[in-house]
């Protein structure tokens, strides 16, 4: 199983994809357009930050990665992440067909769990 990881923070990505790489592929992106690039077929799950920019408070450019996944690929699940109480945002990603929307840190025990779940329905 194949998971698209994005995230702006570098660190976090590898972080992330450390904790998940001994049970699925990983891919990784920093932005929008990259996520977009290496979205394809081979994809099983996309695990997003909501806000992929720092720098830009007002940016929810994860919000816009998982309608344009929901809208090409309608059956990968997508678990969104934030660092921040956005209930907008929440309300948004959930209404766009987020499978979770879980907020950081993340428990990388429960998260592993919270994957393989969510691929276990997707395979039904």
């Amino acid at each position: 199983m194949k998971i698209l990881i994005v995230d702006d923070v570098k660190e976090y990505v590898d972080s992330l994809a450390r904790a998940l790489s001994s049970d699925f592929e990983i891919v990784k992106a920093n932005s929008l357009e990259e996520a977009k690039a290496k979205m394809d077929e081979t994809i099983d799950l996309v695990l997003a930050d909501v806000r992929l920019s720092e720098e830009d408070f007002s940016n929810r450019d994860g919000i816009l990665l998982l309608g344009w996944v929901k809208e090409k690929f309608p059956q990968v699940p997508v678990i969104m992440v934030s660092a921040y109480r956005d209930f907008d945002s929440a309300v948004d990603a959930l209404n766009l067909g987020a499978a979770y929307y879980l907020k950081k840190p993340i428990n990388l025990r429960e998260l592993r769990e919270l994957v393989n779940t969510t691929l276990e329905g997707k395979q039904k």
